[in-house]
């Protein structure tokens, strides 16, 4: 077998193997952006939770965030999917939202 003979089957074999790898593992979704996350905490969490590094601003408030930091992703959607005291629900924020909001805090570790 030649040379020229060699490299033409395997661009002829690359082309289908490339193709079945890239049907067989999907392009993850884009990443989440703690940035977003962080607008989104200064307008629906900071209210109750001190969102950065401060303390709270008042006795009764949520856990601070650095705090929050501590868990894992896993918590902290269910924490934001599952409402609780006397936080609100998010009726506005997409999913999108949510793993960017999860992605600030995780952030602040």
């Amino acid at each position: 077998m030649t040379d020229r003979t060699a490299s033409l089957i395997l661009k002829w074999i690359r082309g289908p193997a490339i193709a079945v790898l890239v049907l067989a593992f999907p392009v993850a979704a884009a990443a989440a952006d703690a940035e977003a996350g962080l607008a989104l905490a200064g307008r629906w969490c900071n209210a109750c939770h001190s969102i950065g590094t401060e303390e709270p601003r008042q006795e009764d408030a949520g856990p601070l965030f650095t705090e929050l930091a501590k868990k894992d992703a896993a918590y902290l959607n269910s924490a934001i999917n599952r409402p609780h005291d006397f936080m609100p629900e998010f009726p506005s924020l997409s999913d999108a939202d949510k793993e960017d909001l999860v992605a600030y805090i995780q952030s602040l570790r």
